[in-house]
């Protein structure tokens, strides 16, 4: 399912913010910072990367849409060929 860019990067700064934290504190906990503080940077990473410019989901409005060969086409409501589905009428009023 497609989201609006802006719920998508609120989404991605959101999940960037709390896996950092959470990596913070696992290296205040057991590790040690002085040493592991590169795994810090994934999260800056992600942040950074939700926020680069997104394209709009969907057509341009800039840009007429494609031009239409021949007449419309008639749209279908249902998934049954009524002709086929009918008996032949007999001529005598049954059917």
């Amino acid at each position: 399912m497609a989201r609006d860019p802006r719920t998508a990067r609120v989404l991605s700064l959101w999940t960037a913010a709390w896996l950092g934290a959470l990596l913070l504190a696992g290296l205040l906990w057991v590790g040690d910072l002085s040493v592991q503080w590169p795994v810090l940077l994934v999260p800056v990473l992600w942040a950074l990367f939700a926020l680069r410019p997104r394209r709009p989901i969907g057509p341009s409005p800039a840009l007429p849409p494609p031009p239409r060969s021949g007449p419309p086409r008639p749209v279908r409501s249902d998934t049954v060929e009524w002709q086929a589905v009918r008996r032949p009428d007999r001529g005598d009023g049954r059917h």
